[in-house]
């Protein structure tokens, strides 16, 4: 995570909350003039879009064998987990959305409809995608997923994020079984020579 901004406004955001503060007092706490987050971040949502953004580059970017070959779960649980280690330098941010008091419950409803392209650019990532609506009949349940995994990840006391780990693996497992959730892939068969 390379965005200084949108570090500097998320420690301010960790040290104030999200509730009842005005954007200048996170704008003056993060040193940066008013206009510059004015023109990044319009309104509180665009700063969770913005993380999300940060969020969908860490996973799409330098792509391994990991991401990409091997069983379906697999290749999603390494995918999704580069998310959250995107995620992590503004944590202490985001988890302050859900309290009520600090937080902004509201902004987590309105972030929700955006998680479904960036599950499909998962599927993608990890070549399960057919570019068509079954990609976002299955981000679906990969955003339920997620969604589960992220209340563990803002609680985590971790370094190496161990219980977020244990949560994405569990998560995957759970919708494993549903209808069009998790694709299969078929065993490929040899090729074998044409007759002639």
């Amino acid at each position: 995570m390379t965005d200084p901004v949108l570090l500097a406004v998320s420690r301010a955001i960790a040290e104030t909350g999200w509730h009842q503060v005005p954007m200048a007092e996170w704008a003056r706490r993060a040193d940066v003039p008013l206009a510059d987050v004015q023109a990044r971040f319009p309104h509180k949502l665009s700063i969770l879009l913005a993380w999300n953004r940060a969020a969908d580059t860490a996973m799409l970017a330098d792509l391994s064998a990991d991401e990409q070959e091997g069983p379906v779960r697999d290749r999603l649980f390494a995918l999704l987990m580069r998310r959250f280690d995107a995620l992590a330098p503004g944590r202490e941010a985001l988890a302050l959305l859900p309290d009520p008091r600090r937080g902004a419950p509201h902004l987590l409803v309105a972030l929700s409809p955006h998680l479904i392209p960036s599950m499909v650019w998962a599927l993608e990532a990890a070549q399960l995608a057919t570019g068509g609506i079954l990609d976002v009949l299955r981000a679906k349940p990969l955003a339920f997923a997620y969604g589960l995994a992220l209340r563990t990840f803002i609680s985590d006391p971790n370094p190496d994020m161990s219980d977020t780990m244990k949560a994405v693996d569990q998560a995957l497992k759970r919708i494993q079984g549903w209808p069009l959730a998790l694709p299969t892939i078929p065993d490929m068969a040899p090729p074998t020579a044409d007759a002639s």
